[in-house]
């Protein structure tokens, strides 16, 4: 059971471009994060800063990503995808809950 005070919730979505697509401090710490991503490129994600790197996990296309173990504040997500034709989508989720 989580008790929650404070919800941060945001949707994503668009055509791909190098960089940063989420840089995120809560403004609480959150006990509970769920990210999903809808899109068709893989995102990097970090519960760790506010910026994701290439290094960071991956988190495939339709895959969701849950995490009760990890109190943060900040998340980052991040594409590497170039594409420029339009073919290629982000589209993130997230949710975090905290007290």
């Amino acid at each position: 059971m989580i008790l929650t005070a404070n919800q941060y919730r945001t949707e994503l979505a668009g055509t791909t471009s190098t960089g940063s697509l989420l840089s995120a401090d809560f403004g609480f710490t959150a006990s509970y994060v769920r990210i999903a991503n809808g899109g068709t490129v893989p995102l990097r994600v970090t519960l760790a800063s506010s910026v994701a790197s290439t290094g960071d996990l991956e988190l495939v296309s339709g895959e969701v990503l849950e995490s009760q173990t990890i109190a943060t504040h900040v998340l980052g997500l991040m594409t590497t995808s170039t594409s420029t034709d339009g073919t290629d989508h982000r589209r993130a989720r997230v949710l975090a809950l905290g007290g």
